[in-house]
């Protein structure tokens, strides 16, 4: 007898905790701590037994709408939180917020929070508008990016220059014209004053570019060059993540 008593005290503390943690109505707590044993037995054929039949596919199902909904309520959270940097938030605490939204790949929030802080004796700092139009071209808005960067040259000619010409040449060919696209990279590449790290990506992006216009052969000329790059000089961080895309992108066109 007093096992018996044990076992039910036990399946009454078991079911009560799960109704607990899973959120149950105050109900199923009260029939189950007034009516031990059929309570508990009611709880388990209604509550806990359904879910232990659940097929993976079903489980699998629940788990799917568990993580839309967790991410929605982050996205929710995170966007208040993008709307009160913008509302109150300081310069620097915009500028911040939006290069953490630009590795987040949260582009729309990148571009408002940019713009928000283009304010005053802001309003055409080269941080900021280089900044924006990043964040421009990544949301897919080419043509804004590239009226950015045109304001940029015109407010800071000497500022982000190779930056500039690499970033417009992207944007025009996202836009479809990559003859423009590869003209202005040409430009740049001829040029003896760029760094060394643009460079590669200038001619990184050439390469895509040629290869996308059918010019295969000129297309993987032009990552051999950067490949050969890295087995001649010390490089910095930049110039390895150059070389090294150069040489992913070679091995799956060879």
């Amino acid at each position: 007898m007093p096992i018996l008593a044990l076992a039910i005290i036990g399946l009454q503390i078991f079911m009560a905790v799960h109704a607990i943690r899973h959120g149950k109505t105050c109900w199923w707590i009260s029939l189950i701590l007034l009516f031990p044993l059929v309570g508990s037995l009611a709880y388990f054929f209604v509550e806990v037994y359904p879910t232990l039949q659940a097929s993976p596919k079903v489980l699998r199902m629940d788990q799917a709408r568990w993580q839309r909904a967790q991410a929605e309520r982050e996205r929710e959270v995170k966007s208040r939180r993008v709307d009160d940097v913008i509302d109150a938030g300081s310069i620097n605490d915009k500028i911040a917020c939006a290069e953490e939204c630009m590795a987040r790949e949260r582009y729309d929030d990148a571009v408002r929070l940019y713009e928000s802080a283009r304010e005053g004796y802001f309003i055409n700092a080269a941080d900021i508008l280089i900044g924006l139009a990043r964040a421009l071209f990544e949301h897919g808005n080419y043509a804004k990016a590239r009226q950015v960067l045109r304001e940029l040259a015109e407010a800071h000619p000497n500022s982000y220059s190779q930056e500039r010409t690499i970033l417009g040449a992207r944007a025009v060919a996202a836009a479809g014209d990559l003859a423009t696209a590869i003209a202005e990279l040409e430009a740049l590449l001829q040029r003896k004053d760029s760094l060394e790290a643009r460079r590669l990506e200038a001619r990184y992006c050439f390469a895509e570019m040629l290869w996308k216009q059918g010019a295969q052969d000129r297309a993987r000329a032009e990552l051999a060059q950067v490949v050969q790059h890295g087995k001649l000089f010390n490089m910095t961080e930049e110039e390895e993540h150059w070389v090294r895309r150069a040489g992913e992108v070679r091995a799956a066109i060879s």
